[in-house]
């Protein structure tokens, strides 16, 4: 048996379907290598108030706690709540936009060692109804923050 014919093993009363017939929303993966090491690198970008150093002033307004791990400010005319992971051993570093007026944004980002280096993997999400353009744009837009961090990173 292939394994997009494979059934996941449940219990009796459990309804299964074959994998490929699951839905999911398409995804895109960023990867990028960082010379820079892992817990210094960690250390910033767990920090929430240094991601308008390498966002291109993406948020033009400063960010304003709202809780530990939550906080408020403008994009595009627009309050919007930016939650963040607590700093963890694992270099976990998911953020969510949160609008009032459409579908949050997640990002799943993790920072792992690569020898005395470190490697940075941020993946998102085509959120429902988000155009193939737009998500397409957002990906571009993530990919080139990602490279801005790496050269302001690597120069101090």
């Amino acid at each position: 048996m292939n394994p997009v014919q494979r059934q996941r093993h449940t219990s009796p009363r459990m309804v299964t379907k074959p994998f490929s017939d699951r839905f999911m929303f398409p995804s895109r993966t960023i990867s990028l290598a960082i010379n820079w090491p892992w817990a210094e690198l960690y250390a910033f970008l767990s920090n929430p108030q240094t991601i308008n150093r390498w966002t291109q002033g993406l948020f033009p307004t400063p960010l304003s706690p709202v809780t530990d791990h939550t906080w408020r400010t403008l994009y595009d005319g627009e309050e919007v709540i930016i939650a963040f992971t607590p700093a963890n051993p694992f270099g976990v570093l998911d953020v969510e936009l949160i609008w009032t007026d459409k579908p949050p944004r997640h990002y799943v980002a993790r920072l792992f060692p690569n020898g005395e280096a470190s490697e940075l993997c941020c993946t998102i999400i085509q959120r429902p109804g988000e155009s193939d353009a737009a998500f397409a744009s957002e990906c571009e837009w993530v990919r080139i923050d990602l490279d801005i961090l790496k050269t302001y990173i690597e120069s101090l």
